[in-house]
C-alpha cells in the first residue's frame, strides 16, 4: 500500500488511480468517435444514435480529465513518462472538443429538422470538419494507449529468451576502498549491459531500474556511466518514492574527484 497524499486522483484503494482511469477515455472515447462517424455518414440513424453517442462522448471528456489528473500524480511519484504524457495532453484537448462540437452540432441539426430546413453545403462543411476532429481523436486515443503500456511493459513482456541472453559486459574493476569508486570506475558502466550513475556522492547501479523505469528506458541509458545528480534533482527532487528506490541500488560512495 503506497502512502496516501492528500491529492484525490493520487491513489484508489491504497493502489494508483491512473491504471484505471485511463481505460475510460481510451476505450469511450474510438466508440464515440466511431459511433459519430456512423451517424454522420447514415442520416436515417441520427436520431436513434446521436443522443448516446454524445452521451459516450461526454464521458469520455470527463474520463480524460480524470486520466491526466491522476497521471500527474502517479507522475510525480515515479517520475515523467515522456511522451504519453504528451499526448495524454492531446487527447484530453481532443475529447474535449468533439464532445463540444458534436453536441452543438446535434442540436443545430434538431432545430434545422423540426423548422423543415436543409443544412445545404454548411451542413456539408460542418459534417466534414466534425469526421476529421473524430478521426484525429481515434488516432490520439490510440497512440495514447500503446505509448502508456509500451513505457509499463516493453522489455518485461518481449524480453530476449534466457538462452540468447548475451553474457554480461565486465566492466572495469571499481576502487572502492577507503576513497570510494572514482568516476572514471563509473564511466565505464555506460551501457543497458551495466549501467551506473554517480548522485549526490553515492553510485548506483541501475541496470535493473533500465527496463523497468516508467519514463522508459532511454531516460536511463542517457545518464550511465555520468554524474547524474543535476538530472535527478530536475526530474525527482523533493520526492520520497523516487529516492527510496535509488537507494535500493547503491553500490558505494563517490571517490573525491
Amino acid at each position: 500500500m503506497l502512502p496516501a497524499t492528500g491529492n484525490p486522483f493520487d491513489l484508489a484503494f491504497g493502489l494508483p488511480l491512473h491504471p484505471l482511469a485511463v481505460h475510460v477515455p481510451v476505450v469511450l472515447l474510438p466508440l464515440g468517435a466511431l459511433g459519430l462517424l456512423l451517424v454522420l455518414a447514415m442520416p436515417r440513424w441520427r436520431a436513434s444514435l446521436a443522443w448516446p453517442v454524445v452521451g459516450v462522448l461526454g464521458i469520455a471528456a470527463a474520463g480524460a480529465l480524470v486520466a491526466k489528473l491522476s497521471g500527474e500524480a502517479l507522475a510525480a511519484r515515479v517520475g515523467s513518462p515522456g511522451q504519453h504524457e504528451q499526448l495524454g495532453n492531446w487527447l484530453l484537448a481532443t475529447a474535449a472538443t468533439l464532445f463540444a462540437a458534436a453536441l452543438a452540432w446535434w442540436l443545430w441539426q434538431r432545430r434545422l429538422t423540426r423548422a423543415r430546413r436543409s443544412s445545404g453545403i454548411i451542413g456539408l462543411l460542418s459534417g466534414i470538419v466534425l469526421a476529421a476532429v473524430a478521426l484525429g481523436a481515434l488516432i490520439i486515443a490510440v497512440l495514447t494507449g500503446h505509448t502508456g503500456a509500451t513505457a509499463v511493459w516493453q522489455d518485461r513482456v518481449a524480453g530476449i529468451p534466457p538462452s540468447a541472453e548475451p553474457e554480461p559486459a565486465v566492466g572495469p574493476t571499481p576502487s572502492a576502498g577507503e576513497d570510494g569508486i572514482s568516476i572514471g570506475d563509473v564511466a565505464g558502466h555506460d551501457d543497458s549491459a551495466s549501467c551506473w550513475v554517480a548522485i549526490d556522492g553515492t553510485v548506483y547501479d541501475l541496470t535493473e531500474w533500465v527496463t523497468e523505469h516508467p519514463g522508459g528506458p532511454d531516460r536511463i541509458l542517457g545518464i550511465c556511466g555520468t554524474d547524474a545528480t543535476e538530472d535527478f534533482a530536475a526530474q525527482h527532487e523533493g520526492m520520497e518514492l523516487p529516492a527510496e528506490r535509488l537507494a535500493q541500488f547503491e553500490v558505494g560512495e563517490l571517490a573525491d574527484r
